[in-house]
């Protein structure tokens, strides 16, 4: 696949100084004549710039392209432009000859992910891949989103404002847009009046050229469940812009689509997720090449019409969290080329169409928490391509799940909800999942509504013998445990002669009754580990390294403990080996009673999140920050009862970034945070009682400070 072309060529971890150098003069040179030339600058040039580049064999290619393009005699002029950059990729010689450097689909990668300012708004991960499927700069089908986005991030570059694209701030700067504009970013970030109308140049004759057409709220407004404000589209607009072939309206007020929508014959992606949208309007129908319609979160959306088979060419339909949606149409099943559906929390959804085993294309169905479907349709056993599944299992469809499942040999995700309904062992051995030798993603979700349940005295066994049972296959990559009330870890999860060695991530998540934790260092693959609510663990011990002698956790860069309400003590391992050699991130959530951090990581942390009302942590009782003096990145957030700042933040020698915010009781920022040699960036947000900052901060010359949602201080 190209896929993985492209990762090779430009996703390198990093070259040699000499293949980066030959790399950087094949680059340079156009003959031999030349090279001879200038043989002793350039590499003088090229040794320079190899550190900073860190082997990137594109840097290499690009820098080197600079000099090719430019006469010897001005190399020179060149070296000192570029000398002028602290990056040299921010410089305007690089920026133009990267795009030469880089094959049609990676240019076109980094043009979206920059006029989407994807570095920016995390939320926007999943919009924008599916805006590259539909333009075809992705495979439709198995295609590996995370390596996708990680390849359009490191090649992701700043575009410089062009008549060509342009990302603009709607309601202040975005009254002129170039008629040559082929691609506009619209970015909301206020509520005001002055934001709640498209700029009148979009509906006027001669900007008829727009491709592409994002209306970008800002990720702040949107974790607060805001919405910008604009109510309607003018027709005039669509009238114009005949050429669309990417329009996103998310979290904006918009009711309805003009007429003047079937105009836009050309449109392959629609996203009306999070607004206000009632129905389709039937000149939709003319949409006849619309490959993705997104409609989520559209809480009072009711009905999806029975024309939808109109829209012959879609590959993916979501309508989750529609809670007003009760029936799809049997229409549906005319979607032959579709790809992914999902309706996840579409609570009043009664039934799935009966013949959903035409759509012989489905790779992804998600049903998961739909409380009021019965049954899953008859049939989904047959789609032999169905790679993602999500289902909320009640009692009464619980045996329906059961046969379908056993036929679905080629499942990639699971997700199964509400186990509670498997009442047997054999229940769970009739799943077979350690037969599904292509699973890589499971979950298994237990709800636990009713502490009475802890009263029945075999709940507790029974849940233990039922996940011993649903042991997965040896390819699995992910792993989640909801809710399960069994007071010990089924024996597959300790590593058991390279059993899971392929896991990379595991979340366990309520486990109010188990008694140790599992011995995770032991599996060689995993990254990622998030334990949460488990109750009764006092301490991080051997029982959470294991047993090996060749080091613990030796490729994590994720390490979260949230909502442990007993933790006291984190130890260190008792062997020799290294200590989390990659931890990148290490967050804390929670933990009430945590005093003693014992674990000096092997390798510097870059980030720490500390959601912690704890008393402890203010006092020099608290045993463990000496031990984190190299991290780079401190954020305290949600502390409710923090007055003042932990003075053990003194011992943080590398601390170069502090973020705070939604701690209510903060009233003053302390006078020593001047005295942080390595601090460059301070964020404070949302502090309601904050009222003072110290002169000495407020004045530094040395880092950034940024204020904001905090009322009672005047700066």
């Amino acid at each position: 696949m190209w896929v993985e072309s492209e990762a090779r060529d430009y996703s390198l971890d990093g070259l040699s100084e000499d293949a980066w150098i030959k790399l950087f003069m094949r680059g340079a040179f156009i003959g031999p004549a030349k090279q001879d030339k200038a043989n002793t600058r350039t590499n003088q040039i090229a040794k320079q710039q190899y550190t900073s580049s860190k082997g990137s064999p594109i840097l290499a290619k690009t820098l080197g392209s600079i000099f090719r393009y430019t006469e010897v005699s001005q190399w020179q002029e060149v070296v000192d432009a570029l000398s002028s950059y602290s990056d040299v990729r921010h410089s305007q010689h690089f920026k133009l000859m990267r795009l030469q450097n880089l094959s049609t689909i990676p240019a076109r990668l980094a043009l979206y992910s920059s006029l989407c300012n994807l570095g920016w708004y995390d939320y926007f991960r999943e919009d924008f891949m599916h805006m590259m499927i539909t333009e075809d700069l992705m495979p439709q089908q198995s295609f590996d989103a995370k390596k996708m986005y990680d390849l359009a991030e490191k090649i992701r570059f700043d575009f410089a404002t062009t008549d060509y694209y342009l990302t603009t701030r709607i309601g202040q700067d975005s009254t002129r847009i170039p008629k040559q504009c082929c691609h506009l970013c619209l970015l909301v970030d206020s509520d005001s009046d002055d934001a709640s109308t498209f700029p009148t140049a979009l509906s006027v004759g001669g900007t008829n050229r727009l491709r592409t057409l994002i209306l970008l709220t800002d990720e702040w407004m949107v974790r607060r469940g805001k919405r910008c404000q604009i109510i309607e589209i003018p027709a005039a607009m669509f009238t114009n812009l005949v050429h669309l072939r990417i329009l996103h309206l998310s979290h904006c007020r918009i009711r309805e689509l003009p007429n003047t929508t079937a105009k836009l014959v050309s449109l392959r992606y629609l996203n009306l997720s999070y607004t206000e949208t009632q129905a389709l309007p039937k000149h939709l129908s003319n949409l006849q090449n619309l490959k993705i319609l997104n409609l989520a979160h559209c809480e009072e959306f009711r009905r999806l019409p029975g024309w939808i088979d109109e829209f012959k060419k879609l590959l993916i339909l979501k309508l989750a969290y529609c809670h007003k949606l009760q029936m799809l149409p049997e229409s549906i099943t005319a979607l032959t080329n579709l790809l992914e559906l999902d309706v996840e929390c579409c609570q009043w959804l009664v039934k799935l169409p009966d013949d959903l085993d035409s759509m012989k294309k489905l790779t992804m169905l998600n049903v998961d928490k739909c409380v009021s479907l019965t049954r899953l349709s008859h049939g989904i056993g047959q789609l032999t391509n169905l790679q993602k599944l999500s289902v909320h299992a009640t009692t009464d469809s619980l045996a329906s799940v059961i046969l379908e499942l056993q036929s679905l040999v080629n499942l990639k995700e699971l997700r199964l909800k509400k186990l509670d309904g498997l009442s047997s062992v054999k229940d769970a051995q009739a799943l077979k999942l350690k037969d599904k030798i292509f699973l890589k993603y499971l979950a298994l979700c237990w709800e636990w509504w009713n502490t009475e349940v802890e009263l029945v005295t075999n709940a507790s066994l029974l849940h233990e013998q039922i996940l011993e049972d649903l042991r997965p296959s040896l390819a699995l990559k992910n792993l989640e445990i909801v809710s399960y009330m069994g007071k010990k870890l089924p024996s597959w999860l300790a590593c058991q002669e390279g059993y899971l060695r392929h896991l990379t991530e595991i979340k366990l998540v309520n486990l109010r009754k188990c008694e140790r934790l599992p011995p995770l260092g032991q599996l060689p693959g995993l990254e990622t580990v998030e334990i949460s609510g488990m109750d009764s663990i006092s301490a991080v011990d051997d029982a959470f390294y294991g047993d090996g002698d060749g080091g613990t956790f030796p490729r994590l860069n994720s390490l979260v403990f949230s909502e442990m309400p007993m933790l006291e003590r984190w130890l260190k391992a008792k062997g020799e080996g290294a200590t989390f050699p990659k931890v990148w991130t290490l967050t804390l959530i929670q933990c009430p009673k945590f005093k003693e951090l014992h674990v000096r990581p092997s390798t510097r942390i870059y980030t720490i999140s500390l959601w912690l009302n704890n008393d402890k942590l203010l006092t020099s009782g608290f045993v463990g920050w000496q031990n984190l003096e190299g991290v780079g990145e401190l954020e305290i957030s949600g502390c409710e009862e923090m007055r003042c700042l932990p003075p053990g933040i003194k011992h943080l020698e590398s601390l170069y970034r502090l973020q705070i915010s939604r701690c209510n009781s903060l009233i003053s920022l302390p006078d020593w945070l001047a005295e942080l040699k390595s601090l460059v960036s301070l964020s404070v947000r949302d502090c309601a009682m904050l009222s003072f900052v110290p002169e000495r901060l407020k004045q530094s010359p040395y880092f950034r400070m940024r204020i904001e949602g905090c009322p009672k201080l005047e700066l």
